[in-house]
């Protein structure tokens, strides 16, 4: 908690001031669900690109572009969340998410907003029998008319260093 001092002349005194800080969230929909990632994540946004497939690629990976000198891997978020890829089109971009060290591309159909929540804007995931912290989603937030589903990167990327 921060302080702010007020000074009159014979005294000052410290009062705490409470910081409430937003929480950003870059939204995004992939199969007609609206998503949200934490912006400090989110390194860019690219138009998708045809990718470069390898053997023995993990579930969801469609394949592996050079961006800017570096080989990321590009998952298909609409597979990771266990719905079925869609056929690409032109429309749809790949959001390049840092995870620790490493970056990844996740093909989504549309970034929507860059949204500001307030703390009190912020909802739980109600349980559904599995561990909540290995949850590929973490949290939930309102926005106007939906509700927008937090990606936990850690829980969707657990081999990758660092998480």
């Amino acid at each position: 908690m921060a302080s702010v001092s007020f000074h009159d002349g014979r005294m000052t005194a410290e009062v705490p001031v409470e910081v409430r800080t937003l929480d950003q969230f870059v939204t995004f929909t992939c199969s007609d669900r609206a998503f949200g990632i934490d912006i400090m994540s989110v390194r860019e946004i690219r138009s998708w690109s045809p990718t470069t497939a390898l053997p023995d690629q993990p579930h969801g990976a469609k394949g592996v572009l050079d961006i800017r000198g570096s080989v990321v891997q590009v998952y298909d978020l609409a597979v990771m969340l266990g719905g079925y890829g869609s056929e690409i089109n032109t429309g749809q971009v790949v959001l390049v998410v840092s995870l620790q060290n490493q970056d990844v591309g996740l093909l989504v159909d549309t970034v929507s907003d860059i949204i500001f929540a307030q703390p009190e804007d912020l909802r739980p995931v109600p349980l559904s029998g599995g561990d909540r912290a290995n949850a590929m989603v973490s949290g939930m937030f309102k926005n106007e008319d939906r509700l927008i589903a937090i990606l936990n990167l850690a829980a969707m990327f657990p081999s990758y260093p660092g998480n």
